[in-house]
């Protein structure tokens, strides 16, 4: 060794310490002072250690961890009065490291003292060692940003920090060692930060992020802090380190928010990643799901492009593809397909998503069904063709009356041009034909939310009248506020020319015509009786026979005329079965030479009304009173159609052995229109036809030579418990 460690002698006798120190002195610096000096070694007698007891202890004690070792010289034979090493009690080092027996020679002493001063040796490097790692300690615990607060074990005392703990909560170092640490960390609530301690002390160490801290300046900053024991021992030191994490929280906070948002939006939100192949789906919310019925797990990975199908236009798909190529936001509707093969339009917006540096790295995309709105749309435009296109003269007011929309028939029918329509009234047409009761009740009509029908004279731009047919409808808003009124108007001036001529026609037929008739035959029976040569008298026959055949004809304008008098409903149904046997069963008792036969089928219900009664006379009338055979032989069955859906369709076929219908009447008929060179001679086949047209039929004929001739009239099939059924009474 560089230089000689010193030996205090605290040794009682004069010749014991000389003899020691002549032993020693050769290897060591010794001492023999009776006060106790620091020395690296002290060679202590028995009969000394009351003397130096408590001054040892306690100078071992003060420059502990450094070992200065005792070695105790005890005479042989001694009991043991002073306590070996291991057998000391009491915290901190012992009293005595080693024991060595009197007399000693001198080899034994040397190793003993050798040994204990080798011990010393390595224990001030680790002292040394200790002081660096204390110092090291010291500066990280100074520079760290985390704030290091270290609490006795009450809890009620900080009794250190670090600059980065009184930047934390704006105290200087002596502030806040004078105050409780509950009167700034998570001073809202003590009973939480005294748990946190004990828990601490119980498990050696812990970590929470729900603690608080109040600054000197009254501020709540949020902390997230760790904390360790300082010693093994339930009551130790407890040492803090705190982070203030406001900002994070808060912005995790935030990000929790937009990340809740995005799963919970009503739209689909979908992230791509454009650096990976195809740009697949990395992130898809549970909009997204709900939208196309795919699962989070069948969706990522993938590019958006499998809800694609037959029916997606390739138009939107280039502009988004063209959109992503050059960077750039995009927004179009297509249609896109769900899992289950359902089609709805999507509104997909797509934008790309930049860092610091301006580089794309994500795509975000919001998909928004929009089937309801596009639908209403598409019926919009489909409407708004249909009403430019449509027959009749449309036009739209506010709830004043000032219109704001007329389509080209309007225009066409008025004279007036959208422009000078728009934003005038109606009172542009009007003619003056009705009085002002006939508007106040128009008014009072379609204010109340009630349509209003009407027919009226309109007056065109140029002062010609015209007639139309008038319907007004209110429209309401979602709140049942009436906004407008839409008004549409059939012009039936040739109509009501062509009703009052056939008004007059019928007079003229069933009135005038049917009195000269009259007349004609009252005077051909006078001339009958009056006549006694045959040859004169079946000319009278014949011109009364032609008298009564036109007397027949003039009846049966009259019918045709009540043919269109009322409208067939969609719901009329009636009994065929009952009303087809009604009729046979009095054409039997009307004509007993006759031969009918009926099928009397299950009750069957087709769309007619009272009518048909007459269709069914008519065809049985030609049945029996035209047919040429002794013995007129008529068969009628009422069955499901054969040649339709059954379910659809009724089929009533008369059939008769009588001569065949003539073949121009069956032409005319079938052409439904007569020419001057091909025409019927009579309205009976007529009236068939233009009735079971009225109720949406259809009239064809049987020419068999097995069976015979006749016709089959088929009708549309309804239910037996269809409103507004025809009773056989209700249908004569």
């Amino acid at each position: 060794m560089s230089e000689k460690h010193t030996i205090q002698l605290l040794i009682h006798g004069d010749n014991d310490r000389e003899a020691l120190e002549e032993f020693l002195d050769q290897r060591y610096d010794i001492i023999a002072d009776d006060t106790l000096r620091p020395v690296d070694c002290y060679l202590l007698g028995e009969q000394m250690v009351p003397t130096y007891r408590d001054a040892l202890r306690e100078h071992k004690t003060e420059v502990h961890p450094t070992f200065t070792p005792v070695l105790l010289i005890q005479q042989e034979g001694s009991r043991g009065t002073v306590p070996l090493p291991s057998e000391q009690d009491g915290d901190g080092p012992p009293l005595i490291d080693e024991v060595v027996a009197a007399p000693v020679d001198r080899t034994t002493l040397f190793r003993r003292v050798g040994n204990l001063l080798a011990r010393r040796e390595q224990s001030v490097e680790l002292s040394e060692r200790y002081e660096d790692v204390q110092t090291r300690f010291q500066r990280l615990f100074d520079s760290t940003n985390d704030a290091i607060f270290v609490v006795a074990p009450s809890g009620d005392e900080i009794t250190e920090c670090n600059p980065a703990a009184c930047d934390l909560v704006g105290y200087s170092r002596d502030e806040l060692l004078a105050v409780s640490p509950t009167e700034t960390i998570h001073a809202d609530d003590h009973k939480r930060f005294r748990s946190f301690l004990q828990e601490v002390q119980e498990a050696g160490q812990g970590s929470t992020d729900d603690l608080t801290c109040q600054t000197k300046g009254g501020q709540k900053r949020q902390l997230e802090m760790s904390a360790a024991t300082l010693e093994d021992s339930k009551q130790s030191p407890v040492i803090l380190s705190a982070r203030d994490v406001t900002e994070r929280k808060a912005y995790e906070r935030e990000l929790e928010l937009k990340s809740q948002a995005m799963d919970k939006a009503p739209v689909g939100i979908t992230i791509t990643d454009p650096d990976r192949e195809d740009n697949p789906m990395v992130y898809v919310n549970e909009g997204f799901e709900a939208l196309t019925g795919y699962s989070e797990e069948e969706a990522l990975g993938r590019n958006c492009r499998f809800l694609q199908g037959e029916a997606t236009r390739d138009e939107p798909v280039a502009k988004m593809r063209t959109a992503v190529e050059n960077d750039e936001p995009v927004s179009v509707e297509l249609r896109n397909y769900r899992k289950d093969g359902s089609q709805f339009w999507n509104r997909v917006s797509i934008a790309p998503v930049r860092d610091d540096a301006g580089t794309v790295k994500n795509y975000v995309g919001f998909q928004e069904d929009v089937s309801e709105r596009k639908e209403r749309e598409m019926d919009l435009q489909l409407f708004k063709k249909a009403v430019e296109n449509a027959g009749h003269a449309v036009f739209i007011t506010d709830r004043d009356g000032t219109i704001e929309y007329v389509n080209p028939k309007f225009e066409a029918r008025s004279g007036y041009t959208r422009a000078e329509a728009v934003g005038r009234t109606p009172r542009i047409i009007k003619s003056g034909k009705q009085d002002e009761e006939f508007y106040d009740r128009m008014w009072q009509t379609i204010l109340s939310g009630e349509q209003w029908n009407a027919n009226l004279i309109n007056q065109r731009k140029n002062g010609e009248l015209y007639h139309v047919d008038q319907t007004i409808s209110p429209i309401a808003n979602d709140d049942g506020e009436i906004t407008h009124f839409v008004t549409i108007e059939a012009d039936v001036t040739n109509r009501r020319l062509r009703k009052q001529q056939l008004d007059v026609l019928n007079r003229v037929l069933r009135h005038n015509l049917k009195n000269g008739m009259t007349v004609i035959r009252g005077r051909a029976e006078l001339l009958h009786e009056s006549l006694s040569n045959d040859e004169a008298r079946a000319h009278v026959s014949a011109i009364e026979e032609r008298v009564d055949a036109l007397a027949t004809l003039s009846d049966k304008a009259g019918t045709v005329r009540s043919l269109f008098e009322d409208e067939v409903s969609a719901e009329t149904a009636t009994n065929v079965t009952e009303l087809v046997g009604d009729v046979v069963t009095t054409f039997s008792e009307e004509h007993p030479t006759a031969s009918f036969d009926f099928n009397d089928p299950d009750p069957l219900h087709a769309r007619a009304d009272r009518r048909l009664r007459l269709v069914l006379e008519e065809l049985l009338d030609n049945a029996v009173v035209h047919n040429d055979k002794q013995i007129p032989e008529v068969t009628v069955t009422a069955r499901p159609s054969s040649e339709r859906r059954s379910e659809e369709w009724i089929d009533i076929e008369i059939i008769d052995n009588g001569p065949e219908i003539p073949a121009h009447e069956l032409e005319t008929i079938k052409r439904g229109e007569e020419t001057p060179l091909q025409h019927g001679t009579g309205l009976g086949l007529w009236i068939v036809y233009w009735t079971v047209s009225l109720y949406g039929g259809e009239v064809t004929f049987v020419d068999d030579e097995s069976r015979g001739t006749g016709i089959v009239i088929s009708l549309p099939r309804m239910s037996a418990d269809s409103s507004h059924r025809g009773t056989p009474a209700e249908n004569h």
